[in-house]
C-alpha cells in the first residue's frame, strides 16, 4: 500500500484491526460462520497480536465462540446456525449475494414467514 495515501486516509494498523474485528462480529451476529471462518483465516493471526489489548481480547473471545459454532456446523451442516431473518441476510439473499440451495431456501422462507 501507499504510505502517503494511508496517512491521508487516516489508515493505521489499529483502525484496520478494529474494522476487521467489526466485520467478523457482524458475520457472527448474522450466523454466517463460513464467512467468519474465512475472515479468521485471512486476518486472525494479525488480530491475535494487535497492538490494542481490547482487540486481542475480543478476538480471543470470538475464536472461542466460533470454535463451538463451527463444530456445530460441521455436525449439522453449513449454515445450520444462519440467522435467516437477520436484515443483512435478507438483503443479501434478495440481491443475490447469498445463493440458496434447497435446504437454505426452505429455512429462509420459514424464518421470514414465506411458508
Amino acid at each position: 500500500m501507499d504510505a502517503a495515501a494511508d496517512t491521508v486516509l487516516g489508515k493505521t494498523p489499529e483502525n484496520d484491526d478494529g474494522v476487521a474485528l467489526g466485520a467478523m462480529l457482524r458475520a457472527e451476529g448474522r450466523g454466517s460462520y463460513d464467512v467468519l471462518a474465512s475472515f479468521m483465516g485471512r486476518l486472525g493471526s494479525r488480530l491475535s497480536v494487535s497492538p490494542l489489548e481490547e482487540i486481542r481480547t475480543a478476538y480471543r473471545e470470538l475464536t472461542e465462540r466460533a470454535a463451538k459454532a463451527l463444530e456445530h456446523e460441521a455436525k449439522y451442516g453449513r449454515r445450520s446456525l444462519m440467522k435467516w431473518d437477520h436484515p443483512d441476510n435478507v438483503k443479501c439473499v434478495r440481491i443475490g449475494l447469498i445463493k440458496l440451495n434447497a435446504d437454505d431456501r426452505r429455512a429462509f422462507e420459514a424464518a421470514n414467514g414465506f411458508v
